[in-house]
């Protein structure tokens, strides 16, 4: 068991030293990169036609779109893991098993849904007309002094008004 330290670290440190500085963490990284970079490792067109979506021990688990390409592949599956383990540096799987995607995502894209753009905010017509009537020692004066350099950043605006 760890002696409890009083000792305050920043959260990147705690995370380095605790969580992601063991081996298996480490290892769990390089199979992530090497998702990512799954059409690099075995070329564009196969990537597309064999996907990642994760690993059982020892075993690589790849997804087929369809079951004439799983059968194909079924017979480079010692080029794969050749190509996989060079990637990750070492011989680390052993196996490859294709099944059918059936709708599984695949773990070299993102999983997330792309962010749209963040609509212009409109420029209001009537602009900074306020500041002589604000207290300038105000919080609330500084915030709507920023937010009129923000959309007139050619109005000189002096910070005493």
């Amino acid at each position: 068991m760890h002696e409890r330290r009083k000792k305050v670290c920043s959260v990147s440190d705690g995370l380095s030293s605790t969580v992601l500085g063991t081996p298996e963490a480490a290892f769990e990284l390089a199979i992530a990169r090497l998702w990512r970079h799954w059409p690099e490792v075995l070329g564009a067109e196969i990537a597309a036609m064999i996907r990642p979506l994760g690993h059982r021990k020892e075993t690589m688990l790849l997804g087929a779109t369809n079951s004439m390409v799983m059968q194909e592949f079924s017979y480079f599956a010692q080029t794969i893991l050749d190509k996989a383990n060079a990637f990750l540096g070492t011989v680390y799987f052993q196996k490859v098993q294709i099944e059918l995607m059936a709708g599984r995502p695949a773990l070299d894209e993102s999983l997330l849904p792309p962010v749209p753009p963040r609509p212009e905010a409109p420029k209001p017509d009537i602009l900074g007309n306020l500041l002589p009537c604000m207290d300038p020692s105000s919080p609330v004066t500084s915030c709507y002094r920023a937010y009129v350099k923000h959309f007139r950043p050619d109005l000189v605006i002096p910070e005493n008004e």
